[in-house]
């Protein structure tokens, strides 16, 4: 598989968890510790999937929501890719901002990793074109 997911979390233990298990399952995986690395990868690679924390450092997640031209930069994009957003906030109403912003899925944390995993692929399954 040469699907690659971008992992934008600050929490380096997160990152590695999330790498491990996305490799393990044929997934290129790259990091990013904050929104404008993320922003940076996403304009430079395909990408399929972002695993964005909403609570990155500078720039976080619902900002990097917000940018206009595919969602993380002001750039065009090769692909646009689907959203995964995670945060440890209860508060419901992150959730809702969220998908309204255009996370394609939404996620708690700490994750539930069979979840996180099956989320992830049905996320790159939704964003491969379908063959006639």
């Amino acid at each position: 598989m040469d699907t690659t997911v971008l992992i934008a979390d600050d929490d380096v233990n997160a990152q590695i968890i999330a790498e491990t298990l996305l490799s393990l399952r044929g997934f290129r995986v790259r990091r990013a510790a904050d929104g404008a690395e993320a922003c940076d990868i996403v304009r430079q690679e395909e990408i399929a999937v972002v695993v964005l924390d909403l609570s990155l450092p500078g720039m976080n997640g619902f900002e990097l929501l917000r940018r206009p031209h595919g969602r993380l930069g002001p750039l065009p994009l090769a692909s646009e890719p689907r959203i995964l957003a995670v945060t440890s906030r209860q508060d419901p109403e992150v959730e809702r901002v969220a998908l309204r912003l255009g996370a394609s899925a939404f996620l708690r944390k700490p994750l539930a990793l069979p979840h996180f995993i099956r989320t992830v692929e049905q996320l790159v399954g939704s964003a491969t074109p379908q063959a006639a």
